[in-house]
């Protein structure tokens, strides 16, 4: 506690303030200076202003109440405890007055500067506490708010409480409201793993990496990583599960194009496998080392090469519709007997199977075509 606390008196006797006065100076520690106004307009602009630890309100002023005062104090978000004084007690009035955010009520003429001083200690120390508690949970908000992890909280039910900013945008959608009737009921997991999810959270307290699919607001398919925990109040009840929530689609997109590529590039060196990429329109992007060796070209005169001009005249026509169908969503189409014209300008009788690759969304994106030379019969 200060040394010295600044204390403001808001009562219309001037004789109150004479005695509450005389009680505040056998109080030894801490020092009091006491300041007096006796209307509410006065009492009102004071609390408005601040520059008190504490205040003293008459519940009487004229023809409002220190009630009604400490109501508008409110609207200012009073920094300092208020100690209500009434020269005739009254259980409602006492009621009312803590309600009303009084820190504690004391009866006129029956004050002893003991109850003086300990009713000032307690109402310094719960606004000091209070103070505390709030900076606090502003600094818990802004963590909450400003992680780049998506936090969400949910009552036992599933019921929306809260989500953090970062996983509305995780998702995709406006605002945290949005996200209610959505996940919430579900812990943020699919429909096909939440009952998994909820078992084991049941059990354990905390479920830790599970993994699962949403589909977020623009309609693809998002892999995600959550983590949730139970919390309970004193009496052991579920209080609230909240959760941490990671987007791992890129992360598995990684560790799967890294496989992909891994699978390729052993296809790709395929001493028995000759390959070639293609664009969407037909043109060849590149082709592996069994295919340059096979048809006499190299990489640079290859690329750019319409792959239907490597065949044959009367196979032509049938490539290009080839080509077509794939480009428009075919999966696959398998040849069994294609002549290649070759650098040379020799003809090598193959076998085509062409394949059409698509992006991580699913969209056309390139064709392969694996070729095998067919020996003659």
């Amino acid at each position: 506690m200060k040394e010295t606390i600044r204390a403001l008196l808001i009562d219309d006797d001037q004789g109150d303030f004479v005695v509450t006065k005389g009680l505040l100076s056998q109080i030894k520690r801490p020092k009091i200076e006491l300041d007096w106004v006796s209307t509410f307009e006065e009492g009102h602009d004071a609390i408005a202003k601040g520059g008190y630890d504490i205040y003293f309100v008459d519940y009487f002023l004229e023809d409002r109440t220190g009630l009604d005062l400490l109501r508008e104090a409110a609207r200012h978000q009073l920094q300092a405890p208020v100690i209500m004084l009434t020269g005739r007690g009254s259980h409602e009035v006492d009621i009312e007055a803590m309600q009303a955010g009084a820190a504690d009520y004391l009866i006129k003429g029956q004050i002893e500067p003991e109850d003086l001083e300990r009713s000032i200690r307690y109402a310094l120390d719960r606004m000091e506490a209070q103070r505390a508690l709030r900076a606090s949970e502003e600094r818990h908000r802004a963590m909450f708010d400003h992680l780049p992890l998506g936090v969400y909280r949910c009552t036992p039910e599933g019921e929306f409480l809260d989500a953090n900013p970062a996983l509305v945008r995780i998702l995709g959608y406006p605002d945290r409201p949005s996200l209610d009737n959505l996940y919430a009921s579900t812990f943020y997991v699919s429909d096909e793993h939440v009952q998994v999810f909820k078992a084991r959270l049941k059990e354990f307290g905390i479920v830790r990496g599970f993994e699962t699919r949403l589909r977020g607001v623009d309609g693809r398919t998002i892999q995600l990583r959550n983590t949730a925990r139970i919390h309970r109040d004193t009496e052991g009840n579920v209080s609230y599960v909240e959760g941490v929530i990671e987007d791992v689609s890129r992360e598995r997109s990684s560790f799967a194009s890294s496989q992909e590529a891994a699978r390729y590039k052993a296809l790709h060196e395929c001493d028995h496998m000759a390959m070639l990429t293609l664009d969407l329109s037909g043109e060849v992007q590149d082709g592996n080392p069994t295919f340059l060796a096979m048809s006499g070209y190299d990489e640079e005169n290859l690329a750019s090469v319409e792959y239907a001009k490597l065949f044959e005249e009367e196979d032509r026509a049938e490539v290009l519709e080839e080509i077509q169908k794939l480009s428009g969503g075919a999966a696959a189409i398998r040849k069994e007997s294609r002549n290649l014209r070759v650098k040379s300008g020799s003809i090598c009788p193959v076998r085509t199977l062409s394949i059409l690759i698509r992006d991580w969304d699913g969209e056309p994106n390139h064709i392969l075509i694996v070729m095998e030379a067919k020996l003659p019969a």
